[in-house]
């Protein structure tokens, strides 16, 4: 399903055009902990190969940090699905708009599906890169893996971030995901600011390194399937006495937060993060080319439109600013859903594999 914000300039292919902005930004200054800027968003072909598309899809956070790995170990493998978003925007006098959306149609056994599939996947990438990977049985054998199992939270939970956001965690079965400091909290809430916690884990991660004698790895993807957005009240718009909201559907994995990172002797500890962890992050929005969503519908009652159109008829005549909420039902087909999904997600895992290959 085409999306109005998948605009690229003419003559050139969208990967095309982000390589060569991920180009100019690596010949600037390096910035400890500083990414290129998000790009425009890509259109995804969820059944294509994306091997190739390394280099423009993922920033890498250290030249040299994955330099000389031959082994891998991987406690960490986690899948985001946002299920409920809000947008909220004021304006001058008391103007407010508001946009929620709710996804409608896929079930938890199918995120569990999709992950488990995605992570086989991934393995399968990995080793295709040359790179030896720990078995989840030989992983269980070591005590810091056990250790970062049980403090670590159940596949299939719900997550409440900012913003009204509340998603749906995966890790693969058997295993189970926990919070990293580098994770936003827009998306992942405060648990992903939660000191003691995620302090005790990276201490676990280094122990896991040591006993296993691999790199420790980790992938973390977010699935969207709207691109909310809202006015701000900047410069001369903090007069502006209406206030918008948008939202514009359509299957999504979103950038940074969607990375992979290795932990290595060669990566260097950060002020965000004091593990030694090597990051690479999508810098773009993905939209996956896929007709699942079927329907967007308003699903506010007939007295919740009425009882707006007469408060804004009352705010008007006291000279207040209105207010606008729209409430959306996102309806999709659950197999095409999940078909494109699981598709787009083993592309994304080609990328950046590849993009981690050419480092090693």
């Amino acid at each position: 399903m085409k999306r109005s914000c998948q605009m690229k300039p003419s003559g050139l292919p969208a990967l095309a055009v982000l390589t060569l902005a991920l180009a100019m930004a690596a010949c600037q200054p390096a910035l400890a902990e500083k990414a290129v800027s998000i790009q425009k968003p890509v259109d995804f072909d969820p059944n294509a190969s994306h091997a190739q598309d390394g280099n423009a899809l993922f920033w890498m956070s250290q030249d040299n940090g994955a330099r000389g790995v031959k082994k891998v170990i991987i406690p960490f493998f986690q899948i985001q699905f946002v299920v409920d978003a809000q947008a909220n925007a004021t304006g001058a006098g008391g103007a407010h708009a508001k946009t929620v959306v709710h996804l409608d149609g896929p079930t938890p056994a199918q995120m569990q599906a999709i992950t488990d599939e995605l992570y086989a996947s991934f393995v399968a990438d990995l080793k295709a890169a040359g790179l030896e990977v720990v078995s989840p049985e030989e992983a269980r054998t070591y005590s810091a893996f056990n250790d970062i199992m049980a403090a670590s939270k159940p596949s299939g939970e719900t997550v409440k971030g900012m913003n009204s956001v509340r998603s749906l965690f995966f890790a693969p079965t058997g295993m189970n995901y926990y919070f990293l400091p580098t994770m936003l909290p827009d998306l992942a809430g405060g648990g992903s600011m939660t000191a003691i916690g995620n302090t005790q884990i990276v201490r676990k991660e280094a122990d896991l390194m040591s006993q296993s004698g691999a790199a420790v790895a980790g992938f973390r993807a977010v699935v969207d399937f709207a691109s909310l957005s809202a006015s701000d009240r900047r410069g001369l718009r903090a007069l502006a006495r209406n206030a918008k909201t948008k939202a514009e559907f359509g299957l999504v994995i979103k950038p940074a937060a969607t990375q992979v990172f290795l932990i290595t002797p060669n990566a260097k500890a950060t002020m965000i993060d004091p593990q030694n962890r090597l990051r690479l992050e999508l810098q773009a929005p993905l939209m996956i080319d896929s007709d699942a969503i079927l329907a967007a519908d308003d699903n506010r009652t007939k007295g919740q439109k009425t009882g707006e159109i007469l408060g804004n008829a009352i705010s008007l005549m006291g000279g207040v600013g209105m207010s606008k909420t729209q409430s959306f039902d996102v309806v999709v087909d659950p197999a095409l859903w999940q078909k494109d999904v699981t598709g787009a997600l083993k592309g994304v895992s080609q990328a950046a594999t590849a993009r981690l290959k050419a480092g090693l």
